[in-house]
């Protein structure tokens, strides 16, 4: 991994808005024209990576079934193995640390405002540097 890629991680990591947990849990992605089974990879109370092959496209709409719940969700990125899914609502917290049980690894921390520099781009931050 170069330095770009790594300081393109690690800006990608700050914009979260909650936490994420690894996971390796069976999930089923359910729409009005598909249901196909996957993993989930990594899941917060805001949204979940699906790894399936192929993923859904980025904007469809369907049901996430996972250690016994069942979540509307909208897919906002889609790349060749995984997608991006945004939960309609939040799950809450004692759910989340039920779901990731024993297994919880927090995955990257939770992004500060106070990190954010005024006037500044972000990709002049990530690209700079050498």
């Amino acid at each position: 991994m170069s330095l770009y890629d790594a300081r393109k991680r690690a800006a990608q990591l700050e914009r979260r808005r909650s936490a994420r947990f690894t996971v390796d849990l069976e999930a089923l992605f359910r729409s009005i024209a598909h249901e196909r089974m996957g993993r989930l990879a990594n899941i917060s109370e805001q949204g979940a990576k699906l790894m399936m092959d192929p993923p859904p496209r980025e904007g469809i709409s369907g049901w996430l079934a996972f250690a016994g719940q069942e979540v509307f969700c909208r897919v906002i990125w889609a790349s060749n193995d995984s997608c991006g899914i945004e939960f309609d609502r939040p799950l809450a917290q004692p759910v989340l640390v039920a779901i990731a049980g024993e297994q919880v690894n927090q995955a990257g921390p939770v992004a500060n405002a106070g990190n954010i520099q005024m006037g500044r781009k972000r990709g002049t931050l990530v690209a700079s540097g050498g």
